[in-house]
């Protein structure tokens, strides 16, 4: 798949996403909305937000970091998009029930660092793998 059509259908999945946000908030009560119409509310806002922080995390990567290969650059857009957007929703969920304090949300926080770190050294290690196994490589048929 081309990286064109990727975005494509992420700016697609973005605006169905964001269209069907919209007709939860227009169709359902908040007062009387069910497991269901929760579900879709909090799926639909996440799927569009974590869509539209993708699009720009990888808009702005593109400008700033010419020289990054493009599979890098799409994998941590997508795990930054989805990092910020469960951070998102889950400050708006501990809102709505009223179980919002300060220090869950920077316990919050520090649960997402800690795996992004922990993403971020195993691709370190990953390529120190790669790199190691290249350089004590031997030829075939020899002892």
């Amino acid at each position: 798949m081309s990286s064109k059509f990727f975005l494509w259908l992420i700016v697609l999945g973005t605006i169905i996403s964001w269209i069907s946000w919209g007709s939860v908030i227009f169709n359902f009560d908040p007062n009387q909305i069910s497991f269901l119409g929760l579900a879709m509310f909090y799926l639909s806002l996440f799927f569009g937000l974590a869509g539209l922080i993708f699009l720009l995390s990888y808009w702005l990567k593109s400008k700033l970091f010419k020289k990054q290969l493009l599979f890098p650059r799409l994998r941590t857009s997508v795990r930054h998009a989805v990092f910020f957007s469960i951070l998102i929703l889950g400050w708006a969920f501990l809102k709505s029930q009223n179980l919002l304090r300060w220090w869950l949300v920077l316990l919050f926080i520090l649960i997402l660092t800690v795996l992004e770190f922990f993403f971020i050294s195993s691709q370190k290690q990953r390529h120190l793998i790669n790199d190691y196994e290249r350089k004590n490589s031997t030829t075939q048929g020899s002892i």
